[in-house]
């Protein structure tokens, strides 16, 4: 092989890699935006598709049996305001909407990265990451939510407290008036995954 075209193939080579690479950093699955109204009557748009509202494999409508299978029995289960199954680091709860004893899991809460099973998103999204991969995964959210808390007469190095720990930014992503999903960001880093379903 010449040197031109051992040239030429590392080239290629660095192409083909730099694109694939590239590519990972693009909007996964990007969906154009729907508009609709929610169940309030509000205007919303809609920028994810429902098989990527969920975590690990895990979706809401599931039943408790599919919960189990993944991640075993739960550590403690409640009975307020819907059935809640609590596991290291994740509850969900279950609504009987239907009336015929049949719950569904409506809500699910993540609250720390584990290190047993799957408690990332179906796009690899977990709770510990930046919150610049929100955007990179799904693009722009649906909607922002900032919560700042401010004691105006205490100094900025005692306000820097307030800003560490209850300050936080809600990045919301729907996929229908119903579905949605909520990225809890504390200090540039994702706290805690929501994901809920009404009725």
């Amino acid at each position: 092989m010449t040197k031109l075209s051992k040239k030429i193939a590392v080239l290629v080579a660095g192409l083909i890699l730099g694109l694939s690479f590239g590519s990972m950093n693009e909007v996964s699955a990007y969906r154009e935006p729907a508009f609709t109204t929610n169940l309030g009557g509000l205007p919303i748009s809609c920028s994810v598709y429902a098989e990527q509202v969920g975590i690990g494999s895990i979706h809401t409508g599931d039943s408790p049996q599919v919960i189990r299978g993944q991640y075993g029995e739960p550590k403690n289960i409640s009975d307020e305001g819907g059935i809640r199954h609590y596991y290291d680091g994740m509850i969900f709860t279950f609504v009987d909407f239907s009336g015929e004893k049949k719950p569904v899991l409506a809500d699910i809460r993540v609250t720390k990265n584990m290190k047993v099973g799957n408690n990332a998103t179906p796009d690899g999204v977990a709770v510990g990451m930046s919150e610049d991969v929100l955007t990179q995964v799904y693009g722009m959210a649906d909607a922002v939510y900032i919560e700042k808390h401010l004691a105006p007469k205490l100094s900025e190095e005692q306000n820097k407290k307030y800003d560490e720990r209850l300050n936080r930014t809600v990045y919301t992503y729907n996929a229908n008036e119903c579905l949605s999903m909520h990225f809890i960001v504390r200090n540039g880093i994702i706290t805690e995954i929501r994901i809920h379903l009404s009725d």
